[in-house]
């Protein structure tokens, strides 16, 4: 059977996506396989060309997940992407959510509330508000329920209906969502219903009162050597891991650093971009300080941007992301040769966070470095030198017995 040939119109639109792909530093191979499904969308017969963009995609893909399930979830982030690159804009699943104007201005409220009062990131305030206008729209679809009427009825038939599939974690997210925004609506003087206080809104997570995971201590203090020094994107990853498991920083304060916030006088290094948007200061260890030298001495490309580590190939000089900064932790877990288990980053955070804690120090000066407000959240990153217990800890008093000794005291 002779090869499908392409039009030059389909050839000249899978050449510009390729090169799209390259711009946005995907690998070669992600490049090529991505093609192939894109080629697949570009041969539907001219008549399907009428309609628009992303009902296109979504009738396409609607198809593809009847015939061909094994590659649906590829053929997907590919033609995501292509929209991305069609149209700026990405391509979602469900319709946004239509919402009375007067739950929009509420929204608003809370939205400003959670920014300037709670001051907590944009990001997760806008996840707030997405979940509450879900809530909101659910609650009083079928009935003209005002907010200040809510009570533990709704909630409790939210979660039934709405959050049952959920992991246990994405269930806790979405109420939490729910418990801020009734607090809000408490600060603003809005009447709540007591009912609303009286239940547990936080679903039962057992593993947050496990022992956290973290990883093997011998494994987490060599990750840093395995980036391959003698190449100048190893100098500047080994930098990164070092970033984690010394300063033990999340992700986006380590895609935040700049060149500016590092105080070589007195050896510290200010972390800004904070999640409860307060600054801390953190002492530089002379492991990390002479790989950030070298980093910057020898290596870092002639660029104007101010952002510590920044990208190496095609857009040279430009910063990296947080998503380019996740993608170098999870390569240094492949190349490790120990099977982790994990592909994030806040692993590390809660490695470093446990060997500080186990280290002597007390639990208010791990979550000073750890920049938690709460010694709550503190208390959930530490794990307990078993190790440690189990060579300070006294012999059982009966084991020196012989059998019957115990009945005569």
């Amino acid at each position: 059977m002779s090869p499908f040939k392409l039009t030059p119109e389909v050839q000249r639109e899978i050449d510009s996506y390729k090169q799209f792909m390259q711009n946005n530093e995907y690998s070669a191979n992600t490049a090529l396989g991505y093609s192939t499904y894109l080629s697949r969308f570009l041969r539907l017969p001219p008549n399907a060309h009428e309609r628009p963009l992303k009902e296109r995609v979504a009738s396409f893909l609607t198809d593809q997940h009847e015939c061909n399930p094994a590659s649906f979830k590829d053929c997907r982030a590919a033609l995501r992407l292509y929209i991305k690159m069609v149209t700026g804009e990405c391509f979602t699943r469900h319709k946004p959510i239509e919402s009375k104007e007067e739950i929009e201005t509420v929204l608003k409220r809370f939205y400003d509330y959670s920014l300037d009062i709670k001051r907590i990131q944009p990001g997760t305030a806008q996840s707030e508000v997405s979940h509450i206008r879900s809530f909101l729209k659910y609650a009083t679809d079928n009935s003209q329920i005002r907010i200040e009427s809510f009570t533990a009825n709704e909630i409790r038939d939210y979660v039934v209906d709405c959050l049952a599939t959920l992991k246990n974690s994405s269930k806790g997210r979405l109420i939490t969502s729910i418990r801020n925004f009734f607090r809000f609506l408490k600060f603003e003087g809005i009447p709540v219903h007591e009912s609303v206080f009286l239940i547990p809104l936080s679903p039962a997570v057992w593993k947050n009162g496990a022992v956290p995971t973290t990883i093997e201590e011998s494994v987490f203090n060599n990750l840093h050597e395995v980036p391959d020094g003698d190449t100048p994107i190893g100098v500047r990853n080994r930098c990164i891991i070092l970033c984690f498991t010394e300063l033990a920083l999340r992700c986006l304060e380590v895609a935040s650093l700049t060149l500016d916030d590092f105080n070589w006088y007195d050896g510290y290094v200010s972390i800004r971009n904070t999640k409860n948007c307060s600054d801390r200061k953190l002492p530089i260890s002379e492991k990390l300080g002479k790989s950030i030298t070298t980093y910057l001495q020898t290596v870092r490309p002639i660029t104007t941007s101010r952002i510590l580590f920044v990208r190496f190939k095609r857009t040279c000089g430009e910063p990296m992301g947080v998503s380019q900064i996740h993608g170098v932790v999870g390569r240094v877990y492949d190349k490790s040769g120990v099977n982790i288990g994990f592909t994030g980053t806040h692993v590390l955070r809660r490695t470093a966070g446990s060997k500080i804690y186990n280290s002597g120090n007390s639990l208010k000066m791990t979550a000073d470095i750890l920049g938690h407000e709460s010694l709550d959240s503190t208390v959930r990153y530490v794990k307990a030198d078993i190790a440690g217990l189990q060579q300070v800890a006294a012999p059982w008093p009966f084991s020196q017995m012989k059998a019957g000794d115990h009945d005569a005291s």
